[in-house]
């Protein structure tokens, strides 16, 4: 009896292999697609070509750093140096903005 399974066993054995095979034929994916190679650039910033509104938002922020760096005691010259701090955050939000209407108007 132990014989007859080991001849059954050496018998069934190509075909298993066959018939697994032919099953997982479905499962083979294809090669994945070479895509091209992709090229970062930076992104454009809108006060590029805009050599006067780069000094003036230079000029802005050094403003603030010198608004910053002031102390005068712990009122901070009443509460005038926070406003003007605003103010020239303010003025630097609108030097950017001009810089995206020029961009978008060329």
């Amino acid at each position: 009896m132990i014989e007859r399974a080991r001849a059954c066993r050496r018998l069934a054995a190509p075909w298993l292999l066959l018939a697994a095979g032919a099953g997982l034929g479905g499962c083979v994916q294809a090669p994945p697609v070479q895509r091209p190679p992709v090229v970062v650039e930076r992104p454009r910033s809108p006060l590029d070509g805009h050599p006067h509104l780069i000094a003036a938002m230079q000029a802005i922020d050094a403003q603030i750093a010198q608004l910053r760096a002031a102390r005068n005691g712990d009122d901070g010259f009443g509460g005038h140096r926070g406003r003007a701090i605003q103010l020239a955050l303010q003025a630097r939000a609108e030097v950017y903005r001009a810089a995206v209407f020029a961009d978008r108007h060329r």
